[in-house]
């Protein structure tokens, strides 16, 4: 594959890029911290230096000898199935089966985790024996380095959201839209979400700007020919439990009393890790159908978008009973709710809590609209 230059503040890595990037990872004091923080707690407190010897030597005998993006992924392959066992109660997928190996599709997801929605997705392609996607971040998440580079080692690219004026932020969209068609034609999937953000109210709504990006690339084409060949896919998660919902319901909370949220510096980070490593519960991944009808606009790619979205939600018990306090049907919590909810639950301010019940009853009243 070429390598075109015009890509390269926004692409993922190249396999001749790997060995580089992992010998620098192995030594980024920043990720060692990170690590040994999280691996080694006691340790870490004691001394971060003491603590980064065994990362260190962890990562060499990890990654020491891996090449290509294929093999960072066939070892992170084993970390996600060792991640899904522990942090969730079963992890589902359904309409894999249906895709073409021979075709590349743009896959557009509801947004509930950071990196976990489109980890699970290529968890899933994997275990089935199809290639993984190319990831769409936006620009928040690459301000720390060795975040970046996982990231990229793992096939994302950058869409730039945070560009000023008109001209630049144009600018940033066509180069993305570009870039995600150059991808197609290569053969590589796309998956994006279908709002910018996390939906922290729990609400699934498509953004037709997102549709809109991706028309710039072929703006001379017949709008609906351009929709049946990107062979846009929705993809529907539902988690049981978030393990970002007090987070999310501090924000929106601190939104609705003060009109604005300011994000403290690393919260992305922590509220990835977070996300990462949190009990979920039970998890269902549904692969929808591609968008093959005469389409005339963004506004009715998105209608649908949504509405196969919502066909293919899971609703758990925890969804029906958050709906039932909004509602004033007050069903009791009885036993078939977790301790790790009723925590969670305790620890959420109370003037967030609001907010928590809302984000897990709406896909309830989300779902009644299909």
């Amino acid at each position: 594959m070429a390598k075109d230059n015009h890509y390269d503040d926004i692409r993922p890595y190249f396999d001749s890029e790997v060995p580089q990037v992992l010998s620098r990872l192995l030594f980024d004091i920043d990720l060692l911290n990170f690590l040994g923080n999280w691996r080694y707690p006691w340790l870490f407190k004691l001394s971060p230096k003491l603590a980064r010897i065994p990362v260190n030597a962890f990562l060499k005998r990890k990654l020491g000898h891996i090449n290509s993006i294929k093999g960072f992924q066939d070892v992170v392959y084993h970390y996600v199935s060792d991640l899904i066992r522990e942090t969730t109660s079963g992890f589902e997928y359904f309409g894999i089966e249906n895709l073409d190996p021979e075709q590349s599709y743009i896959f557009v997801s509801n947004h509930r985790d950071i990196a976990g929605d489109s980890m699970l997705l290529d968890y899933a392609l994997y275990s089935s024996g199809l290639d993984t996607v190319r990831i769409a971040v936006g620009d928040n998440l690459v301000q720390i380095r060795f975040a970046t580079d996982l990231m990229k080692l793992n096939k994302s690219f950058i869409i730039k959201r945070s560009e000023e004026g008109t001209k630049k932020i144009y600018s940033a969209l066509l180069k993305s839209s570009q870039y995600i068609q150059t991808s197609l034609d290569e053969g590589q999937s796309i998956w994006i979400a279908q709002s910018e953000g996390r939906a922290k109210d729990g609400m699934d709504i498509t953004d037709p700007a997102i549709i809109k990006m991706f028309a710039l690339a072929e703006r001379k084409l017949d709008f609906p020919n351009l929709i049946r060949r990107l062979n846009i896919v929705p993809i529907a998660i539902s988690y049981e439990y978030d393990p970002c919902d007090v987070q999310k319901a501090v924000e929106l909370a601190t939104v609705s009393s003060d009109g604005a949220y300011i994000k403290p510096k690393g919260e992305d980070l922590a509220n990835l890790v977070r996300g990462l490593g949190g009990y979920k519960g039970r998890v269902t991944l549904k692969v929808g159908s591609p968008l093959k009808s005469n389409f005339r606009s963004a506004q009715d790619v998105a209608k649908e978008i949504d509405q196969q979205i919502r066909e293919n939600l899971v609703l758990f018990p925890i969804n029906h009973w958050a709906y039932s306090q909004i509602e004033a049907i007050k069903q009791p919590l009885d036993s078939n709710f977790t301790d790790n909810f009723r925590q969670r639950l305790s620890g959420c301010p109370e003037n967030a809590r609001p907010f928590f019940l809302s984000m897990y009853a709406n896909p309830v009243r989300n779902k009644a609209q299909t």
